[in-house]
């Protein structure tokens, strides 16, 4: 992949990648129905849905080799115009988030629990956990925040990949914030994640939500670096695959998952793409995107 400016801000062009084309990489059903040609620059870009459980997806998708070139060297800087450490005004918000994340979680958790991070970007999270006496721990892959979070807090934090970190033992709670979105097999990456909890343990997801049916977005919802798009069903139909249920629901695509009991994956498919068609299908998606921009304009909360 050849970088420049231009490649990911120049409007009706491609990203600089072939990528493949693939099944569904949730459920596997290669089915799937147009959603859109262009993502919020306006940057050609193709969003399929799929036609088992709703999953929007870009396809073809980039290859490991193609988005490992792009996280290890320009999504920091695409994303926050971030070079070397992050911004003053990103840290504030992660504060705020991380904060309003503890709350959620400190009911359901032990004194003194461990806990894991994925992807814990400039590491507030697992700062804040620390703070709270935890054993809180975390990795990132990315070397510009990875390198701002160990300087921070030393070894509670690995720079590496998901998976290639390596953890003994299992983990309280598992953590994961607006990662799984980022990644072509998030199906995988809950599996470990539910295997870095163990039978006791809790994982904690959260992710955009693409079931937003009043103000939704449409293709504004839509970026290069977002591989996978869900919304509250084909999320925990995702987590049903890798021995997860819904433990406790923080928001439609914030959830707290255990490994006791079972999700009715047919059910949540069928759900999830009943949403997905009524939001993007026949050019939704495009219509949306204007009526939410000229609700900015007008002030009026669009339905």
């Amino acid at each position: 992949m050849k970088y420049s400016l231009l490649s990911f801000f120049l409007p009706f062009t491609g990203y600089p990648y072939h990528g493949n084309s693939i099944a569904c990489p949730v459920c596997a059903h290669e089915e799937h129905f147009e959603v859109s040609s262009f993502d919020r620059r306006f940057k050609r870009l193709s969003m399929v849905g799929c036609e088992h459980c709703g999953l929007v997806y870009v396809n073809p998708m980039p290859r490991d080799d193609e988005l490992e070139v792009y996280y290890s060297k320009f999504y920091r800087f695409d994303y926050q115009a971030a070079t070397t450490t992050p911004k003053a005004r990103h840290l504030r918000k992660r504060v705020r988030e991380a904060e309003h994340r503890i709350n959620a979680v400190e009911e359901i958790l032990p004194h003194n629990a461990r806990t894991l991070d994925f992807g814990c970007g400039s590491g507030e999270f697992v700062a804040g956990m620390a703070e709270k006496g935890h054993d809180s721990n975390g990795f990132e892959p990315g070397e510009t925040y990875g390198r701002y979070s160990v300087n921070r807090l030393g070894d509670r934090v690995q720079i590496a990949g998901w998976q290639d970190v390596k953890y003994e033992g299992t983990f309280d709670l598992v953590t994961c914030f607006h990662v799984l979105e980022h990644l072509r097999d998030p199906v995988s990456a809950l599996r470990q994640m539910a295997a870095w909890a163990g039978s006791n343990g809790y994982v904690y997801v959260e992710i955009p939500d693409m079931g937003q049916t009043v103000g939704n977005k449409g293709i504004g919802g839509f970026h290069f670096g977002h591989l996978t798009n869900f919304n509250h069903y084909n999320l925990v139909l995702a987590a049903g695959l890798a021995g997860l249920t819904p433990k406790k629901i923080v928001s439609p695509t914030g959830i707290i998952f255990s490994a006791n009991g079972e999700s009715d994956i047919e059910l949540m498919a069928t759900k999830g793409r009943e949403l997905s068609k009524s939001l993007y299908a026949d050019g939704l998606a495009v219509s949306n995107y204007w009526r939410y921009q000229a609700s900015k304009l007008t002030g009026k909360r669009v339905r």
